[in-house]
C-alpha cells in the first residue's frame, strides 16, 4: 500500500486536506480512497476542526480514476474496482454528514471521480483556467461517488444529462455559471483564497452551519410542510446554542460577535 498519497494538516480549526499523486493528476486509486475516508471519518466528530479543505498537489484537484487499474487481467481488476467503493463511497458519505462546511479548491483538471468528490463539498472554489469533465460516459461508465445525485440537485436535470451524457470538458466561468463553482480565482490563487474562505467558516456559528446544511440536503426530499417542522427542530436547537447567546450579548454590547462553534 502507497502512504501520503492524501496529506493532512491541521491549520488553527481549518482541516487541509491534499491529494498527493502529482505524477498521475492525484487520480483516484484504492489506496486513495482507503487515506481519504480515515482522515475524513475521525475528522467529521472532531469539534477542534471546523471548517475542511479538500485540494491536489502539483496544479490537479482529481484527474479522474486511475487507468492503470484496468491494465493486466480484466477480472483481477474489476475486482480491485469493486474494492474500492467501499473506502471510497464512505468517504463522500462523510463529506455529506459531517456538520462543518467543507471546500473544495479546484485547478487544472478535475474529473471522474475527482469530479464526484467536488460535488460532495458544500463549496467549490476554481481557477480561472480549470477545467471539468464527468467523464464518465467517455469510458462507457455510469457515475459514481453520488455525481448523479448532487449534479441533478445543482445544475438540474437537464443539465446534469448534458455534462453525464456529453462529457465535454468546461471550464470555471461555465461552472459558475450552471450553480456547481462558487467563485472563480485567479490562477496560482485558488488554494489560498480556499483557505480564507474556511478560515473565515472556522470562525463561524458551526452550530448553525451543521443545521443549514442538513436543511438544504432535505431540501428535495420533503414537502413544504415536513421541512418546516424541520427548520423549527434546528431552529430551536441553534437558539440553544452558545454562539446564539454569544451573536445577543455582541449585539447588546455593540462589539464584534466571537463565535466559539458551540
Amino acid at each position: 500500500m502507497a502512504h501520503n498519497e492524501v496529506k493532512s494538516e491541521l491549520r488553527g480549526a481549518v482541516l487541509i486536506v491534499t491529494f498527493n499523486r502529482p505524477d498521475r493528476g492525484n487520480a483516484l486509486t484504492p489506496d486513495v480512497a482507503n487515506q481519504l475516508f480515515n482522515i475524513l471519518k475521525p475528522a467529521t466528530t472532531d469539534r477542534g476542526i471546523r471548517a475542511v479543505v479538500l485540494q491536489g498537489e502539483g496544479g490537479n484537484f482529481m484527474d479522474g480514476l486511475d487507468m492503470k487499474l484496468f491494465a493486466g487481467d480484466f477480472n483481477t481488476a474489476l475486482e480491485h474496482y469493486n474494492q474500492m467503493f467501499q473506502p471510497y463511497h464512505s468517504a463522500i458519505r462523510e463529506l455529506y454528514v459531517m456538520d462543518k462546511p467543507v471546500i473544495a479548491a479546484c485547478d487544472g483538471t478535475t474529473s471522474g471521480p475527482g469530479f464526484s468528490i467536488m460535488m460532495a463539498c458544500d463549496f467549490v472554489l476554481a481557477a480561472r483556467g480549470a477545467k471539468f469533465n464527468t467523464k464518465y460516459a467517455s469510458y462507457a461508465m455510469t457515475p459514481d461517488g453520488g455525481c448523479s445525485f448532487a449534479l441533478a440537485r445543482k445544475a438540474g436535470a437537464g443539465k446534469a444529462m448534458e455534462l453525464l451524457m456529453l462529457s465535454e470538458t468546461f471550464g470555471a466561468a461555465e461552472g459558475e455559471k450552471c450553480n456547481l463553482v462558487n467563485a472563480v480565482t485567479e490562477d496560482g490563487k485558488v488554494h489560498e483564497e480556499a483557505t480564507k474562505w474556511a478560515e473565515r467558516l472556522a470562525n463561524g456559528p458551526t452550530r448553525a452551519y451543521a443545521g443549514i446544511k442538513k436543511l438544504v440536503g432535505k431540501a428535495f426530499e420533503q414537502d413544504i410542510n415536513t421541512h418546516l417542522a424541520l427548520e423549527h427542530s434546528y431552529w430551536g436547537a441553534s437558539s440553544r446554542s452558545f454562539d446564539f447567546r454569544e451573536a445577543l450579548r455582541a449585539m447588546t454590547a455593540n462589539r464584534a460577535v466571537r463565535f466559539t462553534g458551540t
